[in-house]
């Protein structure tokens, strides 16, 4: 299999053909678009990737990216330049590129960059020549969907969806966390994230694929991916319902588990997550005016025709001595309380950390009872089985 370089500085294209060493079979050299185009042609299927260097100015990378992505999209487009600018790379999502290195130098940077594209391109094209289609026997099913909601603030919607996602990813699943509190999502804070790109970004894309979503996911030290909100709450307006139900189908297909984080409302994207969710988790907490909200909360999904299956019904604080039982709550719910999480001074100093309980304090009691909601949502499958699936994912996400 070749790579195209796409570089008319000759000594550049010979240190870009050196770093490449042994992640493919041949470099092809070429110093225009005119000549890449040309040698992608001749070379057809044998070619996997292009990469093009920083002394093409960008409106001929750009053209040369759409060019190759219109005649063969299952080649995997590499840019680098000299510097960077948040409208190139919207641009270069928009054109299909897979990545963007803004350090012609980095060679460690660059030949990882080029890797994953490979990768990419040689997962993309097994597909599209021998993969099984899906919904037939034998293919990989989709990740799970869960949304974690309440209609009242302050109930821990943000703790139990950012620790829900790292006890699912404790064994060994993928797992993406979405915020989708557009106007004043707090995951970032939260885990002590500082994004480059924002749910915004995607939404806003015209070719929203795998390869292009993964560009604009963040990453934390403890393995799971995040899909964050945008940093201002202006631009939340602009995100449409359509635009996150692509998002959520986009992140499921190459995730085990997405699990959603929302804010208190039943805006037009909520529902859009609802629609796209396998499991709903309905968060209360210990006090009247929660638990008014939790059956108000379920009354309306109930109107709304969402399959009570799918929903899990989740007491936060539940050991506070406030007057109220669990007998009392599930009798003014007229349904039962299918998950508990206790009291431990232990939250407030993970959250003030930026650090998940579930980390930072795996023997305290609440993180024992996160985990046993996960195993309540790992185990449950409204839309078939999974068994198995996470030791067979080979995911284009992973990080090499």
């Amino acid at each position: 299999m070749a790579v195209i370089i796409a570089e008319s500085e000759d000594g550049y294209a010979t240190w870009l053909a050196s770093a490449l060493a042994g992640l493919t079979d041949r470099v092809i050299r070429t110093a225009s678009p005119d000549e890449a185009m040309a040698a992608l042609a001749a070379e057809g299927r044998d070619v996997l990737g292009m990469i093009v260097g920083p002394d093409l100015d960008d409106q001929e990378a750009l053209a040369l990216a759409g060019m190759t992505q219109q005649g063969a999209p299952d080649v995997s487009v590499l840019l680098i330049r000299y510097h960077d600018s948040s409208d190139l790379f919207r641009a270069a999502l928009r054109y299909g590129v897979k990545d963007v290195i803004t350090d012609p130098s980095d060679e460690e940077a660059v030949r990882a960059a080029a890797a994953r594209a490979l990768e990419i391109a040689r997962a993309l094209r097994g597909r599209l020549a021998g993969g099984v289609p899906a919904g037939v026997e034998g293919a990989e099913p989709p990740g799970k969907v869960i949304t974690v909601f309440s209609s009242k603030g302050g109930c821990g919607k943000t703790f139990l969806a950012t620790n829900l996602a790292f006890a699912l990813a404790a064994g060994g699943a993928e797992v993406a966390l979405v915020d989708l509190d557009l106007h004043f999502g707090d995951v970032a804070i939260m885990l002590q994230l500082f994004p480059a790109h924002t749910i915004q970004d995607a939404a806003s894309s015209n070719r929203l694929d795998t390869m292009a979503l993964k560009s604009l996911l963040t990453h934390h030290r403890q393995g799971i991916w995040a899909l964050l909100a945008p940093t201002e709450p202006t631009v939340a307006d602009t995100i449409s319902p359509q635009a996150v139900a692509t998002v959520l189908k986009v992140l499921r297909d190459d995730f085990d588990y997405v699990v959603i984080d929302t804010p208190a409302a039943f805006s037009d994207q909520v529902l859009a997550a609802f629609d796209e969710s396998d499991a709903i988790a309905m968060l209360a907490s210990l006090d009247v005016p929660s638990i008014k909200n939790l059956k108000l909360a379920l009354q309306t999904m109930e109107l709304l025709h969402f399959p009570r299956n799918r929903l899990r019904v989740v007491l936060n604080r539940a050991d506070s001595r406030v007057g109220l039982r669990l007998a009392d709550v599930e009798k003014i719910l007229g349904a039962p309380v299918d998950a508990t999480i206790p009291s431990s001074r232990s939250v407030p100093l993970s959250v003030n950390k930026g650090h998940p309980i579930i980390l930072e304090d795996p023997k305290d009691q609440v993180s024992e009872a996160i985990r046993r909601v996960a195993a309540q949502f790992a185990t449950s499958s409204p839309r078939g089985s999974r068994a198995g699936r996470t030791k067979q994912r080979r995911s284009l996400f992973t990080r090499p």
